[in-house]
């Protein structure tokens, strides 16, 4: 039999698939464990602050804080949490303007069918949403020419202990993670099914999918609309290729939509969150690393007025001019935040908010850096260099895996350009703000996925890496240039 016809044969094989989702449900059904065994979370009654009272708000409220762990900017959900369960969606709870307002209000919502186990079932839905990623994707991709990498995807996108804790804690970063490989999978589905309609299921679910993402994480936005636009000039002629990128892009910025509409009605102005000056200042200016350094400094700006969304503007025009101004610093901070955006959770290069990170809490290395050599190992020469090797091979690997796809052409050059793409993209949100590994989860699902193939690439022989036929790709929409001299030579 040639080897067209096995490869035909293993992506239709029922046994095949049956065993490559058993791995992401097995997972699934693990982390229910897990969650069933959380016995809860004390920061609430540890005096800190004005949430000294957090927990018993909650308990009033029935959202019992556990089976579920907390993320690092969990304290700030659920005080907007706690503003939306006393005033309502039109609260002036300052969290849900300063920060976006869309987990909180998910949460809320899910508030109506959880009643007293809303966080655990938080914690759930966040796990069952990851396993459909993962399930979605792997499955596409055993039908594709990357048959053979399908199981190392699973198993990594899959065991991953990063990936597959955060899903147990609250927090934005894995659900986006979740929904922008959905988004992938679906289009690629699109593609495969050869679809030649706008408005197919496929188009929705990326849309439904990339709607929720930027409904907790604004500037997802972007992720978006360069998602759409790429599998549109892929797949339609520019007129057909305009219209598929309007009516997606018309579902995905409802949810931006809401939360201006929430903030008008409640704060009297119209802004998304009112974060973004404060965020970028911290990485800016003459003190700054380009990342948290406990100081906040940030670049001398002159006393702004209005309302804290003007507050903000004025915030972030101070600091683009001071990088305006300072070329070579910027250029300075940019390497320094670009750096920290890949660093390993924790050692001598980290820079971030993962502190309450389930895999960093509960790393082997934890027990190792509580004694001084440990602590000479770990943030000495040694771990100095783990750490660089870490960030170095996991880059190379990023960009093998990028290059493996380009050169394979048809639909796996198209899914590889658009996960490289939003992985770039939310790289260089990190060093326009400031440098946070943890900023990288939102697409460390793509990344992730990018850098398996680049390992599974040098380990597969050449005739195993790509069988079967490929999905030819023709991208109409970039020869509208072509077409409209060939009118001319014709006319």
């Amino acid at each position: 039999m040639s080897k067209r016809g096995k490869a035909s044969i293993k992506r239709s094989s029922a046994s095949f698939r049956r065993r490559l989702l058993f791995i992401p449900a097995i997972a699934f059904l693990i982390k229910l464990s897990i969650i069933s065994r959380i016995q809860g979370f004390d920061w609430f009654a540890s005096g800190n602050g004005d949430m000294a009272g957090g927990l018993q708000n909650l308990l009033d409220n029935n959202y019992a804080p556990a089976n579920v762990w907390y993320g690092a900017d969990a304290e700030n959900y659920l005080r907007s949490l706690l503003g939306l369960l006393k005033d309502g969606f039109f609260s002036s709870e300052r969290n849900l303007h300063y920060w976006p307002a869309g987990y909180p209000i998910l949460i809320w919502i899910i508030g109506f069918i959880g009643q007293g186990s809303t966080l655990a079932l938080i914690a759930i839905l966040q796990s069952l949403l990851y396993f459909i990623a993962c399930a979605f994707i792997v499955d596409e991709i055993r039908q594709s020419r990357l048959v053979n990498f399908s199981i190392p995807i699973a198993l990594i996108l899959t065991l991953n202990p990063t990936l597959a804790l955060n899903t147990i804690a609250i927090g934005y970063e894995l659900p986006t993670a979740s929904l922008a490989l959905i988004s992938i999978a679906a289009l690629m589905r699109y593609f495969r099914r050869q679809r030649n309609s706008i408005f197919s299921s496929e188009v929705f679910i990326a849309s439904i999918s990339m709607a929720l993402a930027t409904f907790m994480q604004p500037r997802l936005i972007l992720f978006a609309v360069v998602l759409f636009t790429i599998w549109a000039l892929a797949k339609f002629p520019l007129k057909s290729a305009s219209l598929l990128i309007s009516a997606s892009m018309a579902i995905v910025l409802i949810a931006p939509g809401i939360m201006i509409y929430r903030n008008s009605k409640a704060m009297g102005f119209t802004a998304i969150s009112t974060n973004l000056g404060v965020t970028m200042n911290i990485g800016a200016g003459d003190d700054a690393t380009g990342g948290y350094n406990g100081k906040y400094n940030g670049v001398p700006c002159p006393e702004a007025v209005g309302n804290e969304a003007e507050i903000d503007s004025a915030k972030v025009k101070c600091v683009l001019k001071w990088y305006l101004q300072n070329p070579a610093k910027f250029a300075k901070l940019s390497w320094n935040k670009a750096l920290f955006y890949w660093s390993p959770w924790f050692g001598p290069v980290a820079n971030g908010t993962m502190a309450r990170n389930p895999w960093r809490v509960n790393h082997p290395l934890n027990e190792s850096i509580k004694s001084e050599s440990g602590v000479n190992t770990v943030y000495g020469a040694t771990g100095k260099l783990i750490s660089w090797l870490w960030v170095i091979l996991g880059l190379i690997l990023l960009g093998w895996g990028f290059k493996f796809l380009w050169i394979a052409g048809g639909l796996e050059r198209l899914w590889g350009s658009a996960a490289f793409t939003l992985v770039v993209i939310n790289w260089l949100s990190s060093i326009a703000t400031i440098g946070d590994h943890r900023f990288r989860i939102p697409t460390m699902t793509l990344s992730l996925l990018l850098q398996v193939i680049g390992l599974t690439c040098l380990l597969l022989n050449k005739r195993k890496r790509l069988l079967g036929p490929g999905t030819p790709i023709s991208w109409p929409g970039l020869h509208w240039k072509r077409k409209s001299e060939t009118d001319n030579l014709r006319s």
